[in-house]
């Protein structure tokens, strides 16, 4: 049986999941994510299949949204559609703790614990990059993310022929060990 939270082993971040895809018939996800203080979460990045609703449960959360930022604290909500630039962070000295509902929920719970198996199996660098390219175009496809910087047409194409070519070469061979699937 899989663990029902994931711990980031270089920031300390903490994903549970509260209600996975399977648990609402492909509904929706919702995770409750724990970030310690002054941390970060992921760069700046986009989603095109699903959107974010983020409701903060205890402290101080930081939401960046294009080019605003936006504090939110208990009780506070964030509404992401697909498409939209963000990322957020905890800039204060107490933990925050937050939950994302993610609708529909897309592959997201399988590509947190690839991510975050593949860090505790240190095949990740130091800030948690994985090391093989495939794994890395393999999360990002699985959460449909786009990182902000590289042109989305070009990254799409770039990901989609990495993911391929995975494929081909069982470069993915193993990772099912860590989604149970």
């Amino acid at each position: 049986m899989l663990a029902r939270t994931v711990t980031h082993r270089f920031t300390g971040e903490q994903v549970t999941f509260l209600e996975t895809a399977e648990d609402t018939g492909g509904q929706y996800l919702l995770i409750e994510v724990s970030l310690p203080p002054h941390s970060d979460g992921p760069p700046l990045h986009s989603h095109l299949s699903f959107t974010e609703q983020f409701t903060v449960i205890s402290g101080m959360l930081t939401v960046r949204v294009e080019k605003s930022r936006k504090q939110l604290s208990a009780g506070q909500q964030a509404l992401l559609v697909p498409g939209i630039k963000h990322t957020f962070t905890n800039d204060h000295d107490e933990p925050v703790t937050f939950q994302v509902q993610l609708t529909p929920p897309s592959q997201f719970e399988q590509s947190m614990r690839i991510h975050y198996g593949l860090m505790d199996d240190d095949r990740t660098n130091a800030k948690g990059v994985p090391k093989n390219l495939f794994h890395l175009a393999l999360i990002l496809s699985l959460q449909d993310t786009l990182v902000t910087g590289i042109p989305p047409r070009l990254q799409r194409m770039f990901l989609n022929a990495l993911v391929w070519l995975g494929n081909k070469t069982k470069a993915f061979a193993g990772l099912e060990n860590y989604t149970g699937k």
